[in-house]
């Protein structure tokens, strides 16, 4: 398991927050072709900077694709927090707020997409196949227990290089947030988090179109989407930042449900991101210069497997809770 922390990197691992922790490790496992890396309890320090009771207490698993140092899923399951929603569970792409999915690459969609299928999953809408950059893909987002989205892409041509690691499913390397103002969260990436853009634009069909997202075909040329994808070295022409990206959605011409306030711990779902940086309170000044509250102001906190970590945390503009940490000396 490569714990190597690489500080702008992306973000290391993504926090889930899930029912059943035993059914997650073997989905993990059967459907998604991940190692596990570790389970245990889940330290207390955590549960105190999640705001969690003290009667609470949770078990986590740690997974990986092959020796990749980013793209970790950590399924978190909990005890005696009572009540917990689903934050996006009966969630429509057009709503904002939170994570909506993690995406990931396949050499096999349509194998993944049927084993992920009988084992009980759903999709937003039928595979589809479409051109970007002069190259062919195929898409399907993949919805699992407790509202729990993957967005799974499978280049068809030409076909993918490298990632010889892949078995079933790539570690996840974007991050998809449906936004309620591109603009604006896009801005609170780039002033509170110093991250940048490579690709800020606004697009249209020309023509009608099946979709991935499940949208009439009559309103798919209707519909604008403002998008952004932002990255700690998003600079043009960077390759290494391959994974630990993050893509900001609005869809103008569609209006749904803000769920922002649902995407907190203990509720069930994609809850967090978790960055490497090589200088918390230097992330944690940025923020509050920019005009933006932490979340949870610079702890001390045992994160397995990096031990003990200095960590704070922020939300987004639409809910989604960022975690940045180093290594504690």
């Amino acid at each position: 398991m490569n714990v190597a922390l690489d500080a702008g990197g992306g973000w290391k691992e993504a926090v889930t927050l899930v029912r059943d922790l035993d059914q997650w490790c073997m989905l993990a496992d059967q459907v998604c072709g991940w190692t596990l890396g570790h389970r245990g309890p889940v330290d207390q320090s955590i549960l105190s900077m999640w705001s969690l009771n003290e009667s609470t207490s949770g078990e986590e698993a740690l997974f990986y694709c092959g020796d990749e140092a980013q793209g970790f899923v950590r399924f978190v399951a909990f005890d005696g927090t009572g009540e917990q929603q689903r934050v996006r569970a009966g969630a429509m792409p057009w709503d904002t707020g939170g994570i909506f999915s993690l995406m990931v690459r396949s050499k096999d969609l349509q194998g993944v997409s049927n084993s992920a299928l009988n084992f009980g999953w759903t999709a937003v809408a039928d595979p589809i196949s479409f051109d970007y950059n002069g190259r062919t893909l195929a898409n399907v987002i993949l919805r699992g227990p407790d509202g729990v989205s993957f967005g799974m892409y499978e280049r068809v041509e030409p076909p993918l290089e490298g990632w010889n690691h892949i078995t079933h499913m790539s570690q996840p390397f974007n991050c998809m947030q449906i936004v309620r103002d591109r603009d604006a969260t896009r801005d609170f990436h780039r002033d509170a988090l110093g991250f940048i853009p490579f690709v800020d634009n606004d697009t249209r069909n020309t023509e009608p179109k099946d979709s991935n997202f499940g949208f009439p075909r009559n309103l798919t040329t209707e519909i604008e989407t403002k998008a952004a994808i932002m990255h700690p070295r998003g600079v043009p022409g960077a390759v290494d930042r391959e994974n630990g990206r993050v893509e900001l959605i609005e869809w103008n011409g569609l209006e749904g449900r803000d769920l922002s306030d649902r995407a907190l711990p203990p509720n069930l779902g994609h809850i967090a991101l978790r960055w490497v940086v090589a200088d918390v309170s230097e992330t944690a000044s940025r923020i509050t210069a920019a005009g933006y509250s932490l979340e949870s102001q610079i702890r001390t906190a045992t994160l397995h497997p990096y031990g003990k970590v200095q960590v704070c945390s922020v939300r987004t503009p639409d809910g989604v809770l960022y975690e940045f940490f180093q290594t504690a000396a």
